[in-house]
């Protein structure tokens, strides 16, 4: 028993009397070596993983360590980059721990610039990875940080070659994800052996950046949230106190505006630490939003190399930090180099003639880099140049100008030359052909040519992007509802004329408006991603009601609502509930039920049932009157799904992950179903003709059944995707989110490819092709020969039907 005592003592002044001793030092030549004539660093905090100092006025530090004690790490200071890593394992041979610096003028300034990338959940190398790096190269970006779901042994590994300093040319700092716990001695085992300890912070501009972990994964870590949250107190306590302070991980641990981080016995209050923003991923969507109460911002990113759960565009954020926090926020869509389409004038379908001025429309992308400026330059047949003008941009993508039809040859063949210059000095030139109608009357709004079958009667934009909110028509105008998952500014609501495409007025929301909105009873009716939602006069805008739902939680409302009858249905889980119409008054509120996360899906009215639906959760029933469940399923791929269900003779038509269902509303029960070679993850609703069941698809464009035998008809592949947004597909998907609509024999639909399409309703044949040249979520409205279609660069094109 003394012999144990005696050891046991021994150990104990062993772990007290450690020390970690070294320098922080100038790296001039560069060696990684701290040489006699390098200046070491004053005040530069250093860490043990539990303690935190700050190192003499030579640089030095020496720190007592404690039980778990694995890393020493530097806390890098502004305007300084890392000569090796910003961490050293610990080493019983290793007698001091040095960290070289260097000077980094992108880490200097008032400002700093960073990247945000997440999920990745990837071990191949694809073309996001080349987008990340020379966007960072080109516009002074000062670090890139992984916000975790590297993903499983395979995962790591590769970032950990492929995704780092070397490779991309800018610091990378990783978080880890719960996909990142692996099996190992403890969860972290592998993620620390490849990328250093799990929290640490580092400065950079005017800004304190603090890295945390995730509270727990698939595999149970060694940390605890206690033993985090008692190192960021010392951490915080070393940092100035008017730093904005920036906070990383995985998830967002906390939706309490407070903003108080809690453990199994310990807290912090960060909103009392000067915190200004919490960045993280792990929803798989994009989501940005500001506390009320503490001026905080939340700020998600769906992957840049794959669509979103909900169907969230793939992207990466760039975030710039100044001394009062978040100063801006900017989506960049992944794959796409030197993108320029002139959907109009092209061809002599898509041209239109406005108070006398030919209109101009492009649509412009780069994913690594910003566009400068565009001009076009309209040539005769013989190459004389008849006009120049410039463009200017409505939104990310679009671009517009005007050119004085009278300086034109009508009748004859044009051609519009479009020079592009960047950023980034490249420079891009595009040539096409179009023509006038000839007798086309310059006074006229609108030049309809000769077409195959859709021409062009108006096109607007409506300065924003716009997701699934499908066009709207209503007392003679078109609405629709426009995102902005960045800064929250350009999100709303947005009348046009039907007739002209005159923007009649616009209301801004809170947040995104992601989904379909609806009309009753005189009032435009929608809901954010916060989970307010408003009723809107359709004649002028005016606000008639507003109406906090009570989301408390993750992840945002992206699906649609759907008004009958007085009565509005919308919300998911605790906050799903039926409102009147005409007071925002709450009839009744959703009991049953919650969890899961966004599904990109509008609810569909099935007689006395209201279907609704919550990803990795079920399929859900209730009954319309009293909000009672009637029956929920998560079985045969039901639990994941994004498409929109459709009530027809009394049948229910939706899909699963690969299965398209008949269903019967009352109960749930299978009538029939369709299991198909294809996925289904897509925010499309079936289309049910006379003869077929048309259902678009997430990678092989659309694809047609029989009605009556439920085997396949046709397919119709389309283009690759211009913007990935359907869960988990990338490169070489030819996905279609856009609803197919029925004219006659033939059917109409917009793609992620940038095209409109018009196929033949028994071949598929491929009728008309316009290229609109950005991807169309929304579905295409029909009125008479009018067909109302948006895109994702919130251009709104009015098509006459010949």
């Amino acid at each position: 028993m003394r012999l144990i005592l005696m050891v046991t003592m021994a150990l104990l002044t062993s772990v007290a009397g450690a020390q970690y001793k070294g320098k922080v030092f100038v790296d001039k030549n560069g060696n990684k070596m701290a040489d006699g004539l390098e200046k070491g660093m004053a005040g530069v905090a250093v860490s043990d993983g539990q303690h935190v100092v700050r190192t003499d006025q030579d640089g030095n530090f020496n720190l007592p360590g404690h039980a778990k004690t694995r890393f020493i790490f530097v806390t890098l200071p502004s305007g300084y980059k890392l000569a090796d890593k910003h961490y050293i394992k610990t080493d019983d041979k290793l007698k001091v721990y040095n960290f070289g610096l260097l000077p980094d003028p992108t880490s200097a300034g008032a400002s700093v610039k960073m990247l945000q990338i997440t999920d990745t959940e990837t071990d191949k190398y694809n073309d996001w990875i080349g987008n990340l790096k020379n966007f960072s190269k080109k516009q002074d970006i000062s670090f890139i940080v992984h916000t975790g779901d590297i993903c499983y042994e395979k995962g790591l590994n590769f970032h950990a070659s492929q995704v780092t300093a070397e490779t991309l040319g800018k610091q990378v700092f990783y978080c880890i994800g719960n996909h990142d716990l692996v099996k190992g001695a403890y969860g972290e085992e592998l993620f620390e052996n490849l990328f250093g300890p799990v929290y640490y912070s580092f400065d950079a501009g005017p800004a304190h950046f603090i890295v945390t972990p995730m509270r727990s994964g698939d595999v149970q870590p060694s940390y605890t949230v206690d033993e985090v949250i008692s190192w960021m107190k010392n951490d915080l306590a070393a940092t100035d106190k008017n730093k904005p302070v920036i906070i990383f991980n995985h998830d967002l641990l906390t939706y309490n505006d407070q903003f108080v981080l809690k453990g199994r016995n310990d807290s912090i209050p960060l909103n009392e630490r000067n915190l200004k923003a919490w960045v993280y991923g792990h929803w798989h969507n994009n989501f940005v939003r500001k506390s009320d109460k503490t001026g905080i911002q939340y700020i998600s990113s769906a992957s840049p190399g794959m669509g979103g759960i909900d169907n969230s565009a793939g992207q990466f954020l760039s975030i710039e930090i100044d001394k009062d926090g978040v100063k801006e926020i900017k989506p960049h869509y992944t794959y796409l180099h030197k993108h320029l389409v002139v959907n109009s004038p092209s061809g002599k379908d898509m041209v239109w003639v406005k108070d006398g001025a030919l209109q101009i429309n492009a649509n412009i992308y780069d994913s690594e880099t910003m566009l400068k400026s565009a001009k076009s330059i309209i040539y005769d047949e013989k190459g004389n140049r008849l006009s120049t003008t410039v463009l200017t941009a409505n939104t990310d993508w679009s671009w517009s100008g005007q050119v004085p039809v009278a300086k034109l040859s009508k009748g004859k063949s044009l051609t519009i030359q479009t020079e592009l210059s960047f950023n980034d000095g490249q420079e891009y030139i595009q040539k096409q052909e179009f023509s006038l109608p000839l007798g086309s009357n310059p006074t006229t709004t609108s030049t309809p040519g000769k077409a195959t079958h859709l021409s062009l009667k108006w096109t607007n934009n409506v300065k924003g992007s716009v997701w699934k909110a499908n066009p709207l028509l209503a007392e003679g105008k078109l609405f629709t509802a426009t995102i902005d998952d960045a800064n929250n500014l350009l999100c709303g609501v947005t009348a046009l004329d039907a007739k002209t495409g005159k923007i009649a007025w616009h209301f801004k929301t809170r947040n995104s408006v992601k989904h379909a909105i609806s009309y009753d009873s005189g009032l435009i009716l929608c809901t954010d991603m916060e989970g307010f939602t408003y009723a809107l006069k359709a004649s002028n805008g005016t606000l008639i009601w507003k109406k906090d739902l009570g989301m408390k939680n993750l992840p945002g409302y992206v699906s649609g609502g759907i008004a009958e009858k007085g009565i509005y249905y919308t919300g998911s889980g605790a906050y799903f509930q039926a409102l009147e119409v005409a007071t925002g008054k709450t009839l009744w509120t959703n009991k049953e039920w919650t969890g899961g996360e966004g599904t990109p899906e509008k609810m569909t009215i099935a007689g006395e049932v209201i279907i609704t639906g919550s990803n990795w959760q079920s399929l859900f029933a209730h009954d319309r009157k009293t909000g009672k469940l009637l029956w929920k399923r998560s079985d045969e791929g039901l639990r994941f799904r994004s498409s929109t269900g459709i009530y027809k003779d009394g049948k229910l038509y939706i899909t699963g992950l690969n299965t398209l269902f008949i269903l019967d509303p009352l109960t749930g029960k299978n009538l029939d179903k369709i299991e198909a070679g294809y996925e289904f993850k897509v925010m499309a609703t079936p289309l049910i003709t006379d003869k077929y069941i048309v259902m678009p698809t997430a990678k092989n464009g659309v694809v047609a059944y029989d009605l009556t035998t439920l085997k396949e008809v046709w397919n119709r592949p389309t283009g690759n995707a211009l913007v990935y947004s359907a869960p988990y597909t990338g490169p070489e998907s030819g996905t279609v989110e856009s609803t197919v609509v029925k004219h006659g024999n033939e059917l109409l639909f917009g793609a992620s490819d940038g095209h409109l399409y018009v196929v033949n309703e028994d071949s598929g044949a491929v009728l008309q092709k316009l290229n609109l040249g950005a991807p169309v979520f929304a579905d295409p409205v029909l009125q008479g020969k009018d067909l109302f279609v948006v895109d994702f660069a919130g251009n709104v094109y009015a098509m006459k039907i010949n």
